[in-house]
């Protein structure tokens, strides 16, 4: 009855994957991009980073079903017991006799399969999803296997998948080794207001038997407020709604009936209208105490403050210039309050990868500049204007950030974040490290020039 009444041959708002149904806005063909990217050069380990619900396995598995007839895929998704089952999994998901039990034992199966298919010229890859629940030890376990290679390439090539906190976890000092090895990298965001109006007609078109269902503009926008463009937050919204209207028989979605869908979605997310504040502690003694809390914070906040004599001068030649600071900020993971937001900062220049141009002579002395040879990476984006509104933020905080455009051996424009060129691979690292430490971001060294 309820298919029948909006005309629909499907649910078009299920949450499990259907590639039919599948709508890519501009983060996920990036990430589409950079997986491509990936997988044509080889590289080594792959991160896709993004929010709960931001459609990281979407992606992912649309990515394996454009490349599975020339490629053996293994897909796993946690919890994982441990390096064993990692192991185990892994091998049944190829195919993989599971006759061995032992770690050695099922390494040396895969080992050979891994070899066969390099044979037959087939790529092998291994998705791993929720990764940033993994435990030390199976992540360890992942490196390894990575480290099955010819003296050329290398025989298998990993995805981890997970939120951002993977990040966090590959730059920890256990993990150092593993994050050190990550060559591509891309965290998916929201839909904008725009391409969420987009995604819901998609997903109806597809559904439909006739004319999709209309979601009115203003019912768009509530949306969107509520979900901030996560792609499962809009399909539970939109299916109580459809279940909402189907009570009432109201075949339009309207902006009165979205702001009562969402605010029953809040109610149930635990976000919804304001109470009293006692009303929100659940046993008197929680009560009582945040109540002296409160009188104790009270009380002291409107007692007279101590007179305090005035500060000495400070002698001149002991004072920090503020022309100097204001021309060399020192890099930080905490941008001050006066800081310029990324929005008002000035437009990002964009360069091409060609040569420095040489700089004027000195006159007072004869120094040439060494040539640089590497340099430091955070980001490479096929459009623009992502990578001008990470370089804006960067730049905000200190860093010289700049973006260069480059164009890989497949023909395609990648605009690549760095914030760094030095005349050798040591010099490189030792900045990629310590913008690691601040900013608890992966960075990468980079020939200088190339992608």
């Amino acid at each position: 009855m309820f298919l029948q009444f909006f005309g629909l041959k499907d649910n078009p708002f299920k949450l499990t994957f259907d590639v039919n149904s599948l709508f890519l806005g501009q983060h996920h063909e990036e990430a589409l991009a950079h997986l491509r990217y990936a997988v044509a050069e080889g590289e080594g380990f792959t991160v896709i980073t993004g929010l709960n619900g931001m459609g990281k396995s979407t992606v992912c598995r649309f990515f394996v079903e454009s490349i599975k007839s020339g490629a053996a895929v293994a897909f796993l998704s946690s919890p994982i017991a441990g390096p064993t089952d990692l192991l185990q999994r892994m091998n049944r998901s190829f195919g993989i006799d599971a006759g061995a039990q032992t770690a050695h034992e099922l390494t040396d199966a895969l080992n050979r399969f891994l070899m066969r298919e390099r044979v037959a010229g087939r790529k092998v890859l291994a998705f791993v999803d929720d990764a940033q629940i993994l435990s030390p030890a199976v992540l360890e376990q992942i490196r390894l296997i990575s480290n099955l290679e010819t003296t050329r390439d290398k025989l298998i090539q990993i995805v981890l998948v997970g939120e951002p906190e993977l990040v966090q976890l590959l730059n920890s000092h256990q993990l150092r080794q593993m994050g050190q090895r990550v060559s591509v990298r891309y965290e998916i965001g929201p839909l904008t207001l725009d391409e969420t109006a987009a995604y819901i007609q998609h997903r109806l078109s597809v559904a439909s038997t006739g004319a999709p269902v209309r979601f009115r503009r203003d019912a768009v926008r509530r949306i969107f407020r509520h979900t901030r463009g996560n792609p499962r937050r809009i399909n539970i919204a939109c299916s109580a709604m459809l279940a909402a209207a189907f009570k009432v028989r109201q075949k339009e979605m309207t902006g009165e009936l979205a702001q009562d869908v969402i605010r029953d979605l809040r109610i149930l997310e635990g976000r919804g209208a304001v109470t009293p504040i006692l009303a929100r502690w659940r046993t008197p003694a929680t009560a009582v105490g945040c109540l002296l809390l409160l009188s104790g914070i009270a009380f002291f906040a409107f007692q007279p403050a101590p007179q305090r004599p005035p500060p000495e001068p400070v002698p001149s030649e002991f004072q920090a210039p503020a022309a100097s600071a204001a021309e060399d900020p020192a890099p930080s993971a905490h941008r001050p309050p006066d800081a310029p937001t990324a929005e008002s900062a000035p437009p990002v220049a964009i360069t091409s990868a060609v040569a420095p141009t040489e700089p004027k002579p000195d006159l007072t002395a004869e120094v040439k500049k060494p040539a640089m040879t590497h340099s430091v990476q955070v980001g490479a984006y096929l459009y623009p204007e992502n990578a001008q509104q990470v370089t804006a933020q960067l730049n905000a905080k200190g860093y010289p950030a700049r973006i260069m455009k480059i164009t890989d051996a497949g023909g395609r424009i990648w605009y690549t974040v760095r914030i760094g060129d030095h005349p050798s691979r040591q010099a490189a690292q030792a900045q990629a490290d310590e913008y690691t430490r601040r900013e608890q971001k992966q960075s990468v060294v980079r020939p200088f020039g190339v992608y």
